[in-house]
Parts: C-alpha cells; sequence; structure tokens
C-alpha cells in the first residue's frame, strides 16, 4: 500500500512543480513586459569626420512602461569616459510609456583624433536604473585628421641647365590655408625618391620652392606635406623640368633609325625586282596607318601586312617571300611611329608612361629599346598578315599562278619564265 502511494503522489508532486514553474516564468516574463526603465536606438552620427569641422550627434531612446521619468541630469552618455548630460529632443514630451528620445551634440577639437567608444546610463526618479548596452560599448565615432590640398606648379618647365625653376602653390584644407607647415621638394626615382629642397608655408598657405636645373635630362618632382599629428600627408602632383637638348637627341636618333630601315629594307629585297614590291608595300603602309590612325590597332597591322602580300601574290606564291614583303611593310611602319614617338617623348614624356627622371643618357637608351621592340612586334605581326594575305590571293584566284596548258598562252608561260629569272636569278 505505501509503495503504491508513493507511485501515484511522484508524478503528482512533478506536476505540481512544473505548474510551479511555469507559473513562475509567466509572472517572471510579465513583470519584464510591464516595468523598468530601458535605453534602446543607440546610434551616433556621422560615424566618422575630421576634429573642428562638424559635430557627432549621439541619440538613445528612453523608454519605461511605468511612466517614470529620468533623474535630473539623466541619461547620459559616457564616451571613452567622460560624462555628458544628454537633453531632450522634444521637451513637451513627457510621455515615457511610447519612447523619449534624447541626444547629445559633441564637437571635437584636434586634441580628439582617434577611435571612440560610448554608452548610455539612466536612473529614474523611481530609483531603477538602466544601461545601453548592458554590458561593455558601443564602436565609434572616428574622429579624423584633417585631409589636406597641395597644389604645385612649375614656372617653367623647360629651362637651359643651371637655371633657377620655380616650384609654388598653395597649402590648405576645405576650410582654410595652412601656415607655417614644411614642404619638401622631391625628385622621383624609379624605386626611390631624393629631397632636393625644402621650406615653409605662408600665413596664406602659399609656398616657394627653388631649384638649379639639372644636367640634361627629364626630371620629375613632387612637393610633398609629411603631415603632423593634425593633418593628413598630402603630395602635389607629379611636375616634370625638361633639360634635354631636343635637337641633339630627336637628330641622332633620326639619323640612326633612317639608317636602320634602310639597311633592314636592302636585306629583305634583295632578290625582289623593285618594281614588283614598291606598290603592295607602298599601299599596306598607307592602309594600315590609316587605319591604325583611327584606332584599329592590331587589326590594322594585320591588314597592312594582308594588303601588301595579296597584291605581291600575284608573282609568286612563296609564302616566305610574302614574309619578306610584310616585314619590309613593318619597316616603314618603325620608321615613321619611331620617329613620332621620339618626338613625343622629348616633347610630352609624362603623356607617354615617363614617370620617374632620366638623364638624357637613359633617354637615347630608351628610345632605341622601344626601337627593337617596334622591329620586332611590327615585323612579325605584319609579316604574318602578309603570309595570310598571300594564301588568301592563292585560294581565291589559283589560275594566275598555274602553269598554262592550253594552246594560245606562250605568251603568258614566257613572261612568267622571264619574271622568275629576273627575281630569284
Amino acid at each position: 500500500m505505501n509503495q503504491l502511494t508513493f507511485r501515484l503522489a511522484l508524478p503528482g508532486l512533478i506536476i505540481i512543480g512544473l505548474i510551479h514553474l511555469s507559473s513562475f516564468a509567466v509572472a517572471s516574463a510579465d513583470a519584464d513586459a510591464s516595468g523598468g526603465p530601458m535605453l534602446e536606438g543607440a546610434s551616433v552620427s556621422p560615424e566618422n569626420g575630421p576634429w573642428g569641422s562638424m559635430h557627432f550627434t549621439f541619440v538613445v531612446t528612453y523608454t519605461d512602461d511605468n511612466g517614470s521619468l529620468p533623474a535630473p541630469g539623466y541619461p547620459k552618455l559616457y564616451l571613452d569616459g567622460a560624462e555628458m548630460v544628454m537633453e531632450e529632443s522634444d521637451q513637451a514630451d513627457n510621455d515615457v510609456t511610447d519612447g523619449k528620445v534624447y541626444h547629445k551634440s559633441w564637437a571635437p577639437g584636434k586634441e580628439n583624433i582617434g577611435l571612440y567608444s560610448f554608452y548610455y546610463y539612466i536612473e529614474t526618479l523611481s530609483g531603477e536604473n538602466a544601461r545601453d548596452p548592458a554590458t561593455g560599448t558601443h564602436d565609434g565615432p572616428l574622429v579624423e585628421k584633417w585631409s589636406v590640398s597641395l597644389s604645385s606648379e612649375v614656372d617653367n618647365p623647360e629651362p637651359a641647365t643651371g637655371e633657377i625653376v620655380t616650384f609654388s602653390g598653395y597649402l590648405g584644407t576645405t576650410e582654410e590655408n595652412l601656415g607655417a607647415k614644411n614642404l619638401i621638394l622631391y625628385k622621383l626615382l624609379l624605386d626611390d625618391k631624393i629631397s632636393e629642397n625644402s621650406t615653409t608655408t605662408y600665413e596664406n598657405g602659399y609656398f616657394i620652392l627653388l631649384l638649379d636645373a639639372p644636367s640634361p635630362g627629364i626630371f620629375f618632382y613632387r612637393v610633398q606635406f609629411p603631415g603632423d599629428n593634425y593633418y593628413e600627408v598630402s603630395e602635389s602632383s607629379r611636375l616634370y623640368v625638361n633639360t634635354l637638348d631636343k635637337s641633339l637627341v630627336f637628330g641622332v636618333y633620326a639619323v640612326v633609325l633612317l639608317a636602320l630601315v634602310g639597311a633592314l629594307m636592302f636585306l629583305f629585297s634583295r632578290g625582289i625586282a623593285r618594281a614588283h614590291y614598291l606598290k603592295p608595300v607602298f599601299l599596306g603602309f598607307v592602309v594600315g596607318f590609316f587605319l591604325l590612325y583611327m584606332g584599329a590597332s592590331f587589326i590594322g597591322v594585320l591588314a597592312a601586312g594582308g594588303i601588301a602580300g595579296y597584291l605581291f601574290a600575284r608573282v609568286t606564291r612563296k609564302w616566305t617571300t610574302h614574309l619578306r614583303i610584310g616585314c619590309m611593310t613593318g619597316f616603314l611602319f618603325l620608321l615613321v611611329i619611331g620617329l613620332l614617338f621620339a618626338y613625343s617623348f622629348t616633347d610630352f614624356p609624362e603623356a607617354l608612361g615617363l614617370y620617374y627622371s632620366v638623364t638624357q643618357a637613359e633617354v637615347f637608351e630608351i628610345l632605341f629599346l622601344q626601337t627593337i621592340f617596334l622591329v620586332v612586334d611590327y615585323a612579325l605581326l605584319i609579316g604574318m598578315g602578309a603570309v595570310l594575305g598571300g594564301t588568301l590571293r592563292k585560294l581565291l584566284k589559283p589560275a594566275e599562278q598555274r602553269p598554262a596548258t592550253v594552246e594560245g598562252s606562250g605568251y603568258y608561260r614566257s613572261e612568267m619564265v622571264n619574271f622568275r629569272r629576273k627575281t630569284w636569278g
């Protein structure tokens, strides 16, 4: 009997315990839902910005279902430990059951640069309190250094060696010009830079830097503000000083290029009658260069070879000769584009991609390396185009290169024999 009673009583006790636990949970939930102060909707705007130029606004919403108002001096903002009393966004709103917004505006000075964190805290007239977040802090805002602009120009970008060159400009922010700031003039090298001069800005942010024009070459410079505790680093755009002897550079390069092209044309034209290659080479060059000028690029280059090879295939079907004709067309491209490149390089080096200082001797080196590249590039590409053009003609007009087998064709056959003798000996 006792065992039966125990077995019956144990489930009952468990059920009663579960009922009490659920009642306690419901009561706790009701208490949480119905009471106590709460802070939510924390934000700061903007999230970042420079000191002295703006106000950071902190916002939070206070809610209390019981309608208990904040105690005097609350809610408070704690910004990296600094205590600030927040203000009512709407002083006429005294109903906190549906949320009341508070804000605080903060204008950082130069001493406040850095990343901050914050939290809100409130005590009510009824003696309760709340915190947002419950533990830890919110991230932000970031108070930044001022971004600085540095303008600069050179008064004489093409001086004679030894002349005085003047760099000048302004240093400032969007709000003010910066006086008494140190500036450095750097000469830019391929992998480094060298300090050439330094100065301090005037009260209005204006500066002047002087430089003795260096020995012949193309030299690039930047003016740099190295930054300080309150302003960011800033650099001017690249400025160049060109002291080349342009006539000497262009004249020497033109003579060497003409000699090179002449020698290549002579070698590649040996054994080919001039009357047979002049028209294909000239027409291929003219059409191809026009297409290149119009922006056809790779297609224009291949078209030049294709036209030359197609026209020359009328007199021979040997692809190696078509290749030679294409290379000869490419040498004309080399001559014209090489001269244009040399002229543009000595006058507008930055437009052609040069961004570091080079001496006059190094300018010659760059020009001749570019010539080697052009020889390989144009000769091979246009030569390939000529082979394709010759092949195309053989496919489209096979009859004009076949030996004659019908009566009355002896004249054509004798002309071909004579041509071959003249062309290949």
